[in-house]
């Protein structure tokens, strides 16, 4: 009976010490913001080209650090066609941001030389991690805001595309006849077509120039 009686004080001091520490615990957020306005090039990407991105503003506002880290990934519904992820990347070292402060993210977009051209769009996902003590789940955070650009229907870099492969046969026969008709002059050989004749065209030497 005195046992029963000196547990019951026992468990009740547990029970308030875990009160206190959910209390501590509770004190504590977690949070990561972003920018409401698309991350949005202005100017056309070209294939085959790498070119920087607006910057993402990005903002912890949690009361515990976070290490922030940026993805690219299609959430959003509307037009235009999703943007691979291995695109866009994060330049510059690791972010880490304290309780209420802020920072601009550069992005860099690399579009390969075999990219469709059109309206790209998908979302810019921020996320921040917070590892808790020993013994506890790691919890993660997540803002997302969009991600539109467009890419140029022009040559990919270092394929200037004006020549196509027949015309190219066209301008090659072109240069053999110029050619031809430089040499003649040059060595005093006249071409003369007979349109009644038909031996067909026929060559006459001519007299020597000089």
């Amino acid at each position: 009976m005195h046992g029963r009686w000196l547990t019951l004080p026992l468990a009740v001091a547990a029970a308030l010490v875990a009160l206190a520490t959910f209390a501590q615990s509770s004190d504590a957020s977690i949070g990561v913001g972003v920018q409401v306005s698309p991350v949005r090039l202005e100017t056309l990407a070209h294939r085959g080209e790498s070119s920087p991105l607006p910057p993402v503003y990005v903002v912890n506002t949690g009361t515990e650090a976070e290490a922030i880290n940026v993805r690219v990934e299609r959430l959003s519904h509307g037009p235009g066609l999703a943007v691979p992820p291995s695109w866009v990347s994060m330049t510059g070292p690791a972010v880490q941001l304290a309780p209420g402060h802020s920072a601009r993210i550069p992005l860099q977009l690399a579009v390969p030389s075999r990219a469709r051209p059109g309206g790209y769009m998908s979302d810019v996902v921020v996320t921040g991690s917070l590892g808790g003590a020993a013994g506890m789940a790691h919890i993660g955070v997540a803002a997302v805001t969009k991600l539109e650009f467009s890419v140029s229907s022009a040559p990919p870099q270092g394929h200037s595309g004006l020549v196509s492969s027949g015309m190219w046969w066209v301008l090659t026969g072109l240069l053999a006849a110029a050619a031809v008709i430089l040499g003649a002059r040059r060595f005093g050989v006249r071409i003369i077509v007979e349109r009644n004749s038909g031996s067909g065209p026929s060559v006459d030497q001519g007299e020597p120039r000089g």
